[in-house]
């Protein structure tokens, strides 16, 4: 394997030549919404200078990419993604018979705040909707805390438009609302994930930016519990 492009897509080498592969039924937050950076660091970590096997589902999609299943030493690593909450289950791609056993596990890291169900609801927006209104076709966005596996498995293959949402629709201003309300660390996690024209940082408790410092979730600012946590997410300590 080459590298990981971002939490559903790596970049690998075949005998054919260097190819990128999108990963068949998984929906990792984009490298630029929230929990994208994270996602990202999670694949890296788990498949870096692995070898890795390919089942192919599909030659190439709308972006010129191949995709299918990433296995590593026969895990399926589509699957750990979901489970680890990292991504979701693509709902409107997921048209294999074994695809529906990915939302139970979905519903599995979302009942234990793995990963991105850690945030909080309002913050917990589905790629394929967060892609949509930056491209100015969603007008909402799904309340998911409430979905279940059942409700999962019945969206398979439809449209986002098609889709039924277990909750109400959040309207983008009520959603930014929930976002820019001032939110506390929760205890032990007090190191400020800050994101300026600098890049993102971290702040500790006691530095001399610290104080001024001011955390604004809905430009994907974020609290973390350590610095590793930081460094792995792709926050850097100042300089």
């Amino acid at each position: 394997m080459l590298r990981v492009t971002d939490g559903d897509t790596v970049r690998v080498s075949l005998s054919s030549g260097p190819v990128n592969v999108r990963l068949h039924a998984a929906d990792a937050p984009e490298k630029r919404q929230e929990w994208g950076p994270e996602a990202k660091a999670a694949l890296t970590r788990r498949l870096a200078g692995r070898q890795v096997d390919i089942v192919v589902t599909d030659q190439s999609d709308a972006y010129g990419r191949m995709v299918g299943r990433i296995l590593l030493g026969g895990e399926d690593i589509n699957a750990w993604m979901v489970r680890s909450g990292h991504a979701w289950v693509y709902r409107q791609y997921a048209d294999r018979i074994d695809d529906a056993a990915l939302c139970a596990l979905e519903q599995e890291a979302r009942n234990a705040r793995r990963g991105l169900w850690s945030l909080p609801p309002s913050r917990q927006v589905a790629p394929w909707e967060w892609r949509g209104n930056r491209r100015g076709r969603a007008r909402a966005y799904t309340d998911w805390s409430r979905e279940t596996a059942a409700n999962c498995r019945a969206n398979l293959r439809k449209t986002p438009g098609r889709m039924t949402p277990p909750g109400g629709l959040m309207a983008p201003a009520a959603l930014a609302a929930a976002r820019a309300a001032p939110e506390a660390p929760r205890p032990g996690c007090d190191i400020k994930g800050n994101i300026s024209g600098n890049g993102r940082i971290y702040h500790l408790p006691g530095s001399s930016a610290y104080a001024r410092t001011r955390i604004d979730t809905s430009k994907g600012e974020r609290w973390f519990c350590s610095e590793s946590e930081a460094r792995a997410a792709g926050w850097r300590p100042p300089r």
